[in-house]
Parts: C-alpha cells; sequence; structure tokens
C-alpha cells in the first residue's frame, strides 16, 4: 500500500462547539454528476463523531507548502490545538476550512458504509472554494512528502 500515490487531505468538521480534522488520504472522486465524494475515516478519531452528528465536512487539499500541518493533524496534536497552525476559517455551514488550501470541497454526508475499523463517507458536494493562487498539490509516497512532476 505504501507504492500507492495519494494526495494529502485534511478533513474537518464542527460546529460552534467546536472544530475537528485529521489528514486524510483515502479520499476518492465517487461522481461528477451528482458531484461527489468518498472518504474513509477510522471510527476512533475525532472527526468521525462530528460528521456523524453534524451531517458536514470539507476535505481541504493541501499545497506543498503545508507539510507543517501534516504531522499536527496526524496525531501530533490533539483537538482544537491543530486549529493555531494554518489559517483556519469558516464557512457558512459552520465547517471549517483552510483558506489557502489548493481547493476545498464542501460536503455534505449523503452514505455511508461501516467496513473493519473504518466508514466510508460519501459526500455530495455543496460548494467548492479554489485557492487564487496556482499551488502544486502535496503528495504522499513510500512514506514520505512528495509533489507531482510532469513528464511531458
Amino acid at each position: 500500500m505504501r507504492h500507492l500515490i495519494a494526495t494529502i487531505t485534511i478533513i474537518t468538521s464542527g460546529d460552534a462547539g467546536g472544530r475537528v480534522g485529521m489528514v486524510a488520504t483515502a479520499v476518492m472522486s465517487v461522481s461528477a454528476d451528482p458531484p461527489s465524494l468518498a472518504v474513509g475515516v477510522n471510527r476512533e478519531a475525532g472527526v468521525w463523531q462530528a460528521m456523524q452528528d453534524t451531517g458536514r465536512f470539507s476535505v481541504n487539499l493541501l499545497a506543498t507548502r503545508h507539510t507543517s500541518l501534516v504531522h499536527p493533524f496526524s496525531g501530533q496534536l490533539q483537538g482544537e490545538e491543530r486549529f493555531r497552525l494554518g489559517e483556519w476559517h469558516t464557512h457558512a455551514t459552520q465547517t471549517p476550512y483552510l483558506a489557502d488550501a489548493v481547493v476545498t470541497l464542501f460536503c455534505r454526508v449523503d452514505g455511508a458504509l461501516d467496513y473493519g475499523t473504518h466508514t466510508l463517507f460519501v459526500g455530495a458536494v455543496d460548494d467548492v472554494r479554489l485557492s487564487a493562487e496556482a499551488n502544486e498539490p502535496l503528495l504522499w509516497r513510500n512514506g514520505s512528502f512528495a509533489n507531482a512532476v510532469p513528464l511531458v
């Protein structure tokens, strides 16, 4: 599985009572019509309960400059401490998002499938926020950070 290259995202959820987030590479497009994606979330992760309770989440695609956010959102820090790093805003749906993410997809939970220790959430994309800058997405390859290099 270490040889599967994936984009690094931060999945966030929450409401006025608090924000939670985690790093995820288990994110995939499901359909363009309707626009939707799927994310795999461990049921012991704090964001799992918030996604269940609020029925909402965001997927923040990280840029290569965001490497410093990965370890704090992977367990180095907990809860609200994670949001002290980076510039976080709140969407109209109360979902937190990273202001300078390459793209943020705001989703409504439209389905869920439990499998093993995880739940695969299907999110209907309600809103999209694109960065004003052209940014290279941050990738995960064989246990370390990577970026994409055009072949042509």
